[in-house]
């Protein structure tokens, strides 16, 4: 099937949108799920919790499960950012500072 470059130039931006509505939608859930664990009522429990289901996580999904590279940094460096802030959230409401 030949496509027309103008028919090409349309999908890519039909692409392009969905892409910049899907970032949107992420980043929102990023912002929702600081506050959910800012406001968690038991941070050293979900810290513990967290630590335990990152394996899994990393096995299930992560180091080329799905075969794209761009999909596995990103995917790691959001679980080490995830990691980062709610180890940094029970440490604050237990009074450590970090090291």
């Amino acid at each position: 099937m030949d496509q027309s470059a103008s028919e090409i130039l349309q999908r890519l931006e039909a692409c392009e949108l969905e892409l910049q509505a899907a970032r949107g939608y992420i980043k929102a859930l990023e912002y929702g799920l600081h506050a959910v664990i800012a406001a968690h009522p038991a941070l050293a429990a979900l810290a513990e919790l967290w630590s335990h289901a990152l394996p899994e996580l990393a096995d299930v999904h992560g180091a080329g499960a799905n075969g794209a590279p761009l999909f596995d940094a990103a995917f790691q460096q959001a679980l080490a950012g995830l990691s980062d802030h709610i180890d940094g959230a029970a440490r604050r409401n237990s009074g450590d500072q970090p090291s």
